[in-house]
Parts: C-alpha cells; structure tokens; sequence
C-alpha cells in the first residue's frame, strides 16, 4: 500500500516574533548564543523558546508553565529511539504502548485522552484515535507542556501536551547516516541532509531538509513483528527582507503483528466490597469488585501471543503545513499557516485473553475490525505586536484559526463472531480469525468543526516582573450520521455543540539575573470521551473542566554550571462522569458529579561538576485522588471516593550520567524507578514498581561514532503502562550496536 498524497494551496502571510527588539534584547541573544552548546546537547534548555508553551516567542525561563524539552542531541546521547522513549525523558513522564500498537502517556495525576499528542502542533484526534509510534530520528525535539494546556491545543489536556516537532531547513550544508542492529533481529536506518539550494541568492536564501527513518523488529513476544518507516520534507525561501515562506511534510507508514499483554495467572478472588473478607472463590475476576490472589505471568508463557493468526495492525498518516511570516512594519507582524493531516488505519485484532481459574485454560474475547479515514484541514492567523504599555515593553497576539475534521468510521462486519474458542496457557492453538480480513463495514461519519479565537499578552510591568495572561474561546461542532442502519432511528443523525472558555494568567519575577520565580493559573476543557465517539447518549453531558494552580522556579547557579527547574502544582478536574441511584425509580444513572484531583512537587536539575563530565537527574511526588466518584457494578453503585485514578504512580525518577575522555571515546548510563501503581478504580491490582538501568559506551573516529548500548540490565520484568488481568510487559534485557556518520 503506498502513502496517500495531497496538495494544500493557500495564499498566505505572516511573520513570527523577532527574538530581538531593543538594546536589552541583543544582550540576552549575545547570552543564548554563549550558552548554545549546552542548551542543544544537555535537558533543561532554560533559554531556548519552547512553542509549546506559549506563541510569544518567550525563553523557557521567562514562561509562568512548566515545558520540558528534549531535543535530538539528547536523544542520540541517551540511545531514545520512539518519541516515546523521548517523552519519559522529562519529569514526571511515564508512557508506554498499548492496545496493540497505540502510546501512551501518563503526567501529574492524569493519562489517556487527558495528555494530547501532536505534531508540530497539530491534533489530528485524541490519542487514543490517532497516536502512532514515531522514529526519534526525525525530530528536532520533544516538548512537554504539563498542566491544563487549552490555551494553546484547545479541547483537552487537562493533564498535559506532548508535541513532536520536525526537523527545520538549514541554513548550512550537512547530513548525517544512522544504522543500529539489536537484539530479537531489531534494526534502524536513517538518513538526513539540509542545506541552502542553489534555486535562492545570498539576500533571499532557499533551504531544504529531507530525512528518511525505517525501523524494524521481529519483537521479543511470538509473532509480534513491527515495522515503521517515515520520510519528511521541508523546504523554507526568504522571499523578501519582510516575507519568508516555508513547507513542512511528514508521511508515516507503520505495520504491527499486535501482541496486546500477557494473560496473569492467579489462584482464586476475594470480593474487597465486603469488609475483612478472607474468603478464596475460584472464578473469574471482577474488575470492580476483586482482588486477586497470587497473581502472576507464568515464565513459560513469557513469549507467547494469544492472538489470531491474521492479526494486523497498519496505517498511513500524514502532516502538512505551509506557512508564511510577514514583517508588516518593525513592531507589527503577521503569521498565517494552513495545515492538512490524513490517517488510514486498518485493524484486525483478537485483543483480550484472560485466565480461567475453573477451566485453567485463557478465553479469548474482544475480536474487532476498525477502520478509519480521516482527514484534518485547517487554518491559522495571528497577528503579533511588539511595543511599549505607558513606556514598559509589551508582546502582544491575537489570533484565530477554523478546522474541519472530516472522519469515516468503521468496525466489524455483522455477523461475525466476537469470542474465540479458549486455548491452553501455554500450547494455544493457532488459527486465524473468522471472516474476510481485508473488509471492514463503515458503519458512522463524522464532521468535527471547530473555530477559535485567541489572545495572549507578556508585559513587563518593571525590569524583574513579567505578567503573562492569555484567554482562548472555542466553537467546536459536531455531526455523526450513521451509514449502517440502527435499531433506534433516533441515534442516526446527531448534533451536538460546545462554546469552552479557557486560558492562563501569571506572573514572572527575576529573583536574581539567574534564577526566576513564577506563579500561574490555568483552565482547561476536555470532553467526557473523545468527540469522534459521542452518540446520542452522550447529549446531555457538559465538557469537562480542569483548573490548575502551579508556582515554582527555573534558573542556573554556581555560573551556569547548574541548571534547575522546580514547579509545585495542584489539579481539579470536575464534571467527571459517575454513577448514582435515582431516589424515586432506583435506576442507576449517570451524572457529571464526578470529580479527579492531583498535586505534587517536580524538580529536575542539570550539573556540570568538570570538564567532560554532565550529571542530570529529575524526581516527581504526585498525590491524586477522585475527590467524588462513583461506578456502576451493573447490581448496584459502588463509591470510588478517595481512591487513586489508575496507573498514577506516587513518585517517578531518574538520573543520568555521561563522562567524556580524550580520544573520543564517552561513557553514559542511567538509571530510572517508577513506584508501584494501581490498575483499576477499585485499587485492589497493583502494578509493581520498578528500577531499569541502561549504559552506552562510544568511541568517536573522524566523523563516524560507534556506541554499544544496554538497556533493562537489569532484566526487570515490569509493565509501563498498567494491566488488570492482562500485562504488556516491557523488552527484557537488550543489547544495540550503532553508528552515526555525519557529514
């Protein structure tokens, strides 16, 4: 199957924020260009302008939000092959693939369609609709937005933004090859150029950027074979001394034999809703009412996947935007930037087996086609001011951008069954699924239309404070029609509309020339499930809301040899759904009654104690809870009150060390634990935490750098992403040999 292509014409113009304005501006450019070698290769990049934390332009420092950045050097320096491995990098993070093939992630109390992904900027859907595994090759960075982040991606993430963002043209000629080969017949390619082309003039440069990334594995689990591969392209022309244009595209193609966990073996039950119960009962296990005893991943069924033959998971994803900056006067300027992204996915999936205490054998349930046809197109406008306010500077944008998301659903063709027979734990039978595995019935189409209007403004009200405010209304609308026809006529058509209110506001105070202090408040709104799914059921249920309060500081000591940040935060998100009793009939129903807390402490710090040598670590505290929630048991309402939200660990942390010698050569190593969390609401499954240890050892000859790197040396048998009666558990112990040439 080849990529799908497309074409975006758009008259654009537009300009992005000059990072030098006055006097005082070159000063702080003369510092970011002293510091650059330690901003490009190390975390904590203070000084750098992150996008993802505010459209301003403003230094990492000088933003009242916490914004980790991880870029590619940091990447390469820790052997971070998927974004995903990327993300865990920054405080506080912790993600991991599941449901086959789809990442995830988890901040400060908050996981799931709660912490939106995109690229460069763009949602194509939430993530659980449309995240994919990207190579790391092809990023310039990984940027974290944690916290309520609407006022910058709209609708959700309330509990954080991950963004990937491309590699640029260069405005100097260079490139580089990558190859690694690893254990369980694992491989990466890569290759990359950028430079100026000979189509522009000294005064009105043309450069390019082209990069291709393929990456390969049979897997550690049977038949769990992956495959992803990647090409991007950017081109950027300084059309005028006021206009610069630029394309970017990012087409992704990836195919997975899925393996979606292991079945955990346990002994027997004991109902946890009747007090100081000790009695065993040999059945299955009751998610919400349960506690298993012993429960356990046989060794021997380690690398066995209980899924049909003809499994397969495989899309086609693409990323587009064609921008234009235009400096309409010295303080005024105009961004305009049009965008497009597409996702064909189609999937064929067995995806739930779980033990039988009774017949000691793994039933198989969950089978499922889904196919989606989704196209995204959008546009944005801003307007950018830099001034004075009674004589104090002042960066002001206001700007608005109106997208249509058009989306083809699909699932299982009637008729087919949903179960498979039960096989042994530990010789299952291998068959295929039943019926046509290349038909998927298109069962709903979706019209998603959503405009918004924006404004964030940065005065400096002295020399050592910054107040930093903005505010974000969204009109986003909704249409489903139903292509199959349903039992309710009602449910064919449905309409449903939101108008949310969002924003930010705080303040920065210049402590010291080194070190700043911050507070903030921000408002997020995020749907009770993801728009795609709404249905009829879903109308009488209000948006989400999310506030967070967060104080905290970034700076350097010791002369710059320590960079730090700190950030305390404390999270509500309200209007959860939960169940109750209705007092005159006793039915049970649902009511945004809910509500889901979190706060914490994150710190994370950078120090250079001699030449060659760079230690790094971060460590993360959260305390969440539902501060009101209940769940339907389908016999009764069971309260979840003060219980911890699933795989919310209570302390994430990490440290990195690397020494540089003579002679090119370079040893790293790091080290990361991950205290145990809970898998269900009810909080009886425990997954337990874990210590994972990596090294990497270099030497660099000429232009090529050779690196042996371990992972897991510990072996450590863990799940990073939390199962109940299913576990997804990480690779074992492994070993990659790699070589990068740049040139």
């Amino acid at each position: 199957m080849h990529f799908r292509t497309f074409l975006t014409v758009s008259t654009l113009a537009s300009a992005t924020l000059l990072r030098a304005q006055t006097a005082t501006a070159t000063v702080e450019l003369d510092k970011l260009e002293i510091n650059a070698g330690k901003e490009a290769v190390f975390s904590l990049p203070l000084d750098s302008a992150p996008a993802s934390g505010s459209r301003l332009g403003l230094a990492n420092r000088d933003l009242p939000v916490s914004v980790s950045v991880i870029t590619q050097e940091v990447m390469q320096l820790r052997g971070l092959r998927t974004a995903v491995e990327a993300v865990e990098a920054a405080v506080g993070m912790t993600g991991g693939t599941q449901f086959g093939s789809i990442p995830t992630y988890s901040t400060r109390g908050f996981g799931s369609n709660s912490v939106s992904v995109m690229r460069d900027g763009i949602r194509q859907n939430t993530a659980s609709q449309s995240s994919r595994t990207v190579d790391s090759f092809l990023l310039d960075r990984v940027e974290v937005l944690k916290g309520p982040a609407s006022l910058m991606f709209g609708e959700g993430a309330v509990g954080g933004a991950v963004n990937y963002l491309s590699k640029a043209p260069s405005p100097v000629a260079r490139g580089e090859a990558f190859v690694s080969a690893g254990s369980w017949d694992s491989y990466r390619l890569g290759l990359g150029w950028g430079g100026p082309l000979p189509l522009g003039t000294k005064e009105h440069p043309v450069t390019a950027r082209v990069d291709y990334s393929h990456n390969e594995t049979a897997g550690y689990v049977d038949r769990n074979a992956q495959r992803y591969d990647a090409v991007a392209g950017a081109l950027a022309w300084q059309a005028t001394d006021r206009l610069k244009l630029s394309f970017n595209t990012t087409l992704l193609k990836d195919w997975n034999e899925s393996y979606y966990g292991n079945p955990v073996v346990y002994d027997g039950v004991i109902n946890t809703t009747i007090p100081g119960n000790t009695n065993v009962e040999v059945r299955t296990f009751n998610n919400a009412t349960d506690r298993m005893v012993n429960p356990r991943v046989v060794a021997a069924a380690r690398t066995t996947n209980y899924n049909i033959l003809d499994n397969y998971a495989k899309t086609e994803n693409t990323f587009s935007r064609l921008r234009a900056e235009l400096r309409l006067t010295p303080d005024l300027e105009l961004r305009n930037e049009a965008y497009v992204a597409t996702q064909l996915l189609k999937w064929r999936n067995l995806e739930t087996n779980t033990w039988n205490p009774v017949t000691k054998l793994v039933a198989r349930s969950s089978f499922l086609h889904i196919y989606r046809d989704d196209v995204l197109a959008g546009n944005r406008l801003d307007l950018i001011h830099r001034g004075t306010i009674a004589g104090r500077p002042n960066r002001l944008i206001v700007g608005g951008f109106f997208e249509r998301n058009d989306l083809t659903r699909g699932g299982t063709p009637f008729g087919l069954p949903t179960t498979a027979s039960s096989v042994s734990l530990l010789n299952p039978a291998e068959t295929s699924g039943p019926g046509d595995p290349d038909y998927f019935m298109k069962t709903s189409k979706v019209l998603i239309e959503t405009a918004a209007f924006y404004v964030e403004n940065a005065l400096d009200l002295t020399n050592s404070v910054k107040l930093i405010a903005g505010l974000r209304h969204d009109s986003i609308d909704l249409r489903r029609d139903t292509l199959v026809t349903p039992a309710n006529p009602t449910f064919a058509r449905y309409r449903k509309s939101y108008s949310p209110l969002t924003g930010r506001a705080g303040v920065v105070w210049s402590a010291t020339k080194a070190v700043n202090l911050y507070a903030s408040y921000s408002r997020a709104a995020e749907p009770t499930t993801q728009l795609v799914s709404f249905t009829a059921t879903s109308n009488d249920f209000a948006l989400q809301t999310g506030r967070q309060f967060e104080v905290g500081a970034k700076g350097s000591l010791a002369d710059g040899k320590v960079d730090f940040t700190l950030a305390l935060f404390d999270i509500e998100k309200n209007n959860i759904l939960a169940s109750t009793l209705d007092p005159v009939t006793g039915l049970r129903v649902s009511q945004q009654i809910g509500a889901q807390n979190s706060r914490g402490v994150e710190l994370a710090a950078g120090f250079s104690p001699a030449d060659g040598w760079r230690l790094e670590g971060n460590v993360a505290w959260t305390d969440a809870w539902y501060g009101k929630f209940a769940e339907n048991l389908g016999t009764g309402v069971i309260s979840r009150t003060g219980n911890t939200p699933s795989n919310v660990p209570e302390w994430v942390a990490s440290a990195f060390v690397v020494k540089r010698f003579p002679g090119g050569f370079a040893l790293n190593g790091g080290v990361r634990y991950v205290s145990d969390r809970f898998a269900n609401n009810n909080n009886s499954v425990i997954a337990e935490g874990y210590v994972t240890v990596d090294a990497g050892a270099s030497y660099t000859w000429h232009d090529v750098t050779f690196t042996l790197r371990g992972r897991n040396l510990l072996d450590e048998e863990y799940q990073p992403v939390a199962g109940t009666t299913m576990w997804r558990l990480a690779d074992p112990r492994n070993l990659e040999l790699s070589a990068r040439y740049t040139f």
